[in-house]
C-alpha cells in the first residue's frame, strides 16, 4: 500500500506494491511538482539521495526507491537480468499514480534508469545518471572479478572488517555516518550484492545508451571507480549534458550541493 504524501520540508517512508512484492521508498517534496526518481547503487539505498532530495523539495516531487534486494524492499527468488528491477521500480510507480518522471540513476541505479526511457518512451521525461556504466567487455570482465562477491558472511565474523575496508576503498570512509551507513546496507544485502553486479556486466548498457531519445545528462567524480566509463559516456553521447562533482563513489552524500545544482540546472529545461 501506498505512504502518506509528503510535504516540501518532511521525508516521508512508505512502500509501493509490485508483482513480486513490496518496495521501500522515501519520499520529499512538493505535491503536484514534476516527479524525480531516483535510484541507488549496489549495495546502498534510497537513503543515499536523502541530502539531495531535501535540496530539490520546494520545486520537485522526489521519490528514492529501494531496489527489490536492497534497504527495506523485498528479496527476489530469482533475478536475471538489470529489467527485472526496471519492471518492478516502474510498477512501484504505478501503484503510487506516478505517470511521468524524471529518472535519475547511480551506478547500478544507471544501468536501472537507462533501459526505463528505451522501454517506456512515453513515461520518462528525462534521464540523469551519475556513473553511466559505458564499459567495454575487458572492462566489465575486470568489474566483475573485483566487484561481484567483496565479502560474505563467515563464522569467524571477518567478513565486518572485510566490508568496512572494502566501503574505505570507495570512497565511503569520507565521514563516520557515512561509512556506517553504507556497512549497515551492504551486510543487509549482501546476498543481492552479487545477484545485481552479475546483472551489471551482463548488460548491454552501450547498445541502450544509443536508442535514449530524451535528454539526458552524464555526471560523476574524478575519483569515481566509475570515471573512465564516464568519459566514455560521454564520448558516445555527446549530445547529452555533463556536469563533474565530487565525492568518490558517494557524490550525492559527500556533494550533496553540486549534485543538486546539477540536476537542479538539467530538470530546469525540461518540460513537466
Amino acid at each position: 500500500m501506498s505512504g502518506v504524501r509528503a510535504a516540501a520540508g518532511i521525508a516521508r517512508r512508505g512502500y509501493a506494491d509490485c508483482r513480486d512484492g513490496q518496495v521501500h521508498y522515501r519520499r520529499r517534496g512538493r505535491p503536484g511538482a514534476p516527479v524525480v526518481a531516483f535510484y541507488h547503487q549496489t549495495a546502498s539505498s534510497g537513503a543515499m539521495f536523502e541530502k539531495v532530495m531535501a535540496r530539490l523539495a520546494d520545486d520537485y516531487d522526489c521519490i528514492a526507491f529501494d531496489t527489490p534486494g536492497f534497504g527495506y524492499s523485498y528479496m527476489p527468488e530469482t533475478v536475471d537480468r538489470i529489467g527485472y528491477y526496471t519492471d518492478r521500480l516502474m510498477e512501484a510507480l504505478d501503484d503510487l499514480g506516478v505517470q511521468h518522471f524524471h529518472a535519475c540513476g547511480h551506478h547500478t541505479g544507471a544501468c536501472i534508469a537507462v533501459e526505463m526511457p528505451v522501454r517506456y518512451p512515453d513515461r520518462v521525461l528525462s534521464l540523469a545518471m551519475i556513473g553511466p556504466v559505458e564499459a567495454t567487455a575487458d572492462q566489465r570482465a575486470a568489474f566483475r572479478k573485483q566487484f561481484s562477491a567483496p565479502f560474505k558472511p563467515e563464522p569467524s565474523g571477518a567478513y565486518l572488517g572485510k566490508a568496512w575496508h572494502y566501503l574505505a576503498g570507495i570512497g565511503a570512509d569520507q565521514t563516520r555516518d557515512l561509512h556506517h551507513r553504507e556497512l549497515v546496507d551492504h551486510l543487509r544485502s549482501w546476498e543481492a550484492l552479487s545477484v545485481a553486479f552479475d546483472c551489471v556486466w551482463d548488460q548491454d548498457f552501450a547498445t541502450l545508451h544509443q536508442q535514449v531519445h530524451c535528454p539526458m545528462l552524464h555526471m560523476c567524480s574524478p575519483d569515481d571507480v566509475i570515471w573512465p566509463f564516464y568519459k566514455q559516456a560521454r564520448a558516445a553521447r555527446p549530445d547529452a549534458q555533463g556536469a563533474i562533482v565530487a565525492g568518490a563513489d558517494f557524490q550525492c552524500d559527500v556533494d550533496a550541493d553540486g549534485v543538486a545544482d546539477g540536476l537542479r540546472g538539467f530538470l530546469g529545461g525540461q518540460r513537466s
